[in-house]
């Protein structure tokens, strides 16, 4: 990926450091506003969890290539590794930020046996439409975090935040059982536990390598029974995730960054651009050049 000074990366380190920051513990921190986020023309890599709960106005923004508008009572989920652009703000939008770090999430979500679902439907549908009294009780969430934070003699502060933050993640998640048709209850199975860590492995890499055999390896399984439990956990197979996640990849680049095509393929680690070339007319029908042209098109429809 692009490593260049257009890009910033969005994580806890400098979140504590953001002067709207009411709390922060390393793992955990809420925001009352992101007006002034940093980089407003260039890309802001994500690299913690992000859930934005709108108040009121509207957010408009690009999520890996992809244009949405946050509303008044929608919630927006971010999850690590994401790329946003081209952000606007309305002067009346309001909202309420939660960030989470990847151990904070895991350790409250690995209970939870149709979060691959629920994690499903973020990827496609990162902006959650749910009702008023929903973003009523997220804000008196957010009102009791702050009310305990001024109790700064009482003790077991970060055990009684992380509760709030529990029990705030589960009513998000409340919500998603509404969009997701999950399975019936039961502990986790292996499988499920082979896919998250997959998953977790494939996003945490910039350049994604692109051979099932590669992540087998990491995992310590065969190819083949790495590509059995994706299809059998997510519907599909390990290559169509990787591919995922590569063109994910390659429409940021193109649309995003200046470089050449060569300069691109190189950065993804293709082997040369005829290769590069060859991938993509497959995958999106025309050239690197062509979809290029496209994507900047839209851009000005």
């Amino acid at each position: 990926m692009d490593k260049t000074e257009d890009t910033f990366e969005l994580n806890m380190n400098c979140v504590e450091e953001y002067p709207l920051t009411t709390y922060t513990d390393g793992d955990i921190a809420f925001l009352d506003s992101i007006n002034d986020l940093p980089n407003e023309k260039g890309t802001i890599r994500v690299n913690i969890y992000l859930l934005v709960t709108c108040i009121n106005g509207k957010l408009q923004l690009d999520i890996d290539s992809k244009k949405y508008t946050l509303h008044a009572n929608e919630i927006l989920l971010c999850k690590p590794n994401t790329m946003l652009n081209n952000y606007m703000i309305s002067f009346d939008f309001k909202a309420k930020i939660l960030c989470l770090s990847n151990r904070a999430i895991q350790e409250i979500l690995y209970a939870d046996n149709d979060i691959w679902n629920k994690a499903f439907h973020i990827s496609e549908n990162p902006i959650l439409h749910v009702k008023e009294e929903s973003i009523k009780l997220l804000v008196l969430y957010n009102e009791l975090v702050n009310f305990r934070l001024n109790l700064k003699d009482r003790a077991y502060r970060k055990e009684v935040i992380s509760s709030f933050i529990h029990a705030t993640i589960y009513e998000v998640l409340s919500e998603l059982t509404e969009y997701v048709n999950a399975p019936g209850g039961g502990l986790i199975k292996q499988g499920d536990i082979l896919f998250r860590k997959f998953i977790e492995l494939l996003s945490s890499n910039a350049i994604k390598v692109r051979f099932v055999g590669w992540y087998g390896e990491q995992l310590c399984v065969t190819p083949k029974y790495l590509t059995t439990v994706c299809k059998q956990v997510s519907g599909k197979t390990a290559n169509e995730w990787i591919t995922e996640f590569i063109l994910t990849d390659i429409r940021h680049c193109l649309k995003y960054s200046n470089k050449s095509i060569k300069e691109i393929a190189d950065d993804l680690d293709f082997p040369n651009i005829s290769f590069f070339g060859k991938y993509v007319k497959a995958h999106l029908g025309v050239s690197p050049k062509e979809y290029r042209k496209r994507l900047r098109d839209m851009e000005h429809e």
